[in-house]
């Protein structure tokens, strides 16, 4: 039988939670306690479900949505975007300029597959939504991690963000 070996490509990518802190948490949940897994993305359980209307809207439409879209999305949607960034006087967003994708996830993969040459460089803030670290390795990048404190409520540390830059810098993640 042949043996099929992970690409290389895997190799720097950390997603998920691993080590000492998924261990206790293992063995938290066994011990009977509840565990919140905030680090899933999934924020239903937390209560934050989409509101009636758009509940009802979806019910709606699911009849006519057997169907794909433009790859860039829904025309009305990517305009009321577009229409969003001119009240918000954000100036040279045009309905091209726009994509709508089916969730975070894929719309950062995408966006750093487009980006990122083999050892181009992103900056990223630390702590991450692993995500971002993921998907720049996995797209032939190198993540590069900046200060964000919990001492200054965050906020990332300029001097630390501007000591990274390189001239391999294609572009910083502000969160």
């Amino acid at each position: 039988m042949r043996e099929f070996r992970k690409s290389d490509k895997l190799a720097d990518v950390c997603y998920d939670i691993r080590g000492p802190v998924l261990d206790k948490a293992r063995q938290m949940e066994e011990d009977g306690q509840r565990i919140i897994k905030l680090n899933i993305g999934n924020l239903a359980p937390f209560g934050f479900d989409p509101p009636d209307e758009i509940v009802q809207d979806m019910i709606h439409n699911l009849p006519s949505a057997a169907g794909y879209t433009d790859s860039k999305g829904l025309f009305a949607p990517r305009k009321s975007i577009v229409h969003y960034t001119q009240e918000k006087g954000i100036a040279g967003v045009g309905i091209d300029d726009v994509f709508i994708g089916n969730g975070a996830s894929e719309l950062i993969n995408m966006s750093m597959n487009a980006l990122l040459n083999n050892g181009d460089e992103v900056l990223i803030p630390a702590p991450d939504y692993p995500l971002y670290t993921a998907s720049v390795a996995l797209s032939g990048g190198k993540p590069v991690h900046y200060i964000c404190d919990e001492q200054s409520d965050w906020f990332p540390d300029i001097a630390d963000i501007r000591s990274k830059i390189t001239s391999n810098t294609r572009a910083i993640v502000v969160i």
